[in-house]
């Protein structure tokens, strides 16, 4: 091998091994952040923990996702704690159409027609992707509680491909743990968190340059 070939070799893998880092950082960081969504929603009794524990790891997503050193642990800890009322608040409406879809559900078990189940079906996955967009648009955005939950709303109105996108992810990562249960105290959880997250972060960015760029100067 001569000393050229030998340079461009060495080139070429100090090229690739920071992509690989960057990769390999990503799973830890989703497999931390998926044990921090288990153990913090446990905390908060489940009904009142899961929210808080959502919107903790969509701050730290966001964070890591604009270049911000993280320190899962102790970031994760500080906005669940900050943010635990806020962000119960901020999904009741959601978390309690939620609870009542699941109710009907229960008490129809057996004797609902299909097309009822399948409507059930239709609002439950419209609540748990605006639940979503809550919580990435209030750890995008400086709203108030009463706007974030409104333009969730319209956000997923005018633009029908985020929440399709967001669908499509949701349940990629439910047909994957459901083939690997394993993966779901693993890394599933927050994999799909930050992945979520990414999506939603994306889809404000390009609609405020939209906003710019039709705004007159």
């Amino acid at each position: 091998m001569t000393a050229t070939s030998t340079t461009a070799t060495v080139d070429t893998s100090a090229r690739t091994m920071p992509r690989w880092y960057e990769t390999v950082d990503t799973i830890v960081f989703a497999g931390v952040l998926n044990l921090l969504l288990i153990v913090f929603t446990l905390a908060g009794g489940v009904v009142l923990g899961w929210a808080p524990a959502l919107a903790a790891a969509a701050a730290c997503s966001r964070d890591r996702l604009r270049g911000r050193r993280v320190l899962p642990v102790r970031a994760f800890a500080r906005a669940w704690a900050r943010g635990f009322l806020h962000a119960n608040l901020l999904t009741a409406p959601a978390a309690v159409t939620l609870a009542l879809l699941a109710t009907s559900h229960l008490a129809l078990q057996g004797t609902a027609p299909a097309l009822l189940v399948v409507g059930l079906a239709v609002v439950a996955a419209l609540c748990v992707l605006h639940v979503l967009l809550t919580l990435t648009m209030d750890a995008h955005y400086d709203l108030r509680r009463r706007d974030c939950v409104r333009l969730a709303w319209a956000f997923m109105i005018r633009f029908p491909g985020a929440p399709l996108l967001l669908a499509a992810t949701t349940a990629l990562a439910v047909v994957v743990t459901a083939m690997v249960p394993g993966l779901l105290p693993v890394i599933s959880l927050g994999a799909w968190v930050y992945l979520c997250t990414a999506l939603s972060l994306s889809f404000y960015a390009a609609n405020d340059r939209n906003v710019t760029a039709t705004t007159p100067e």
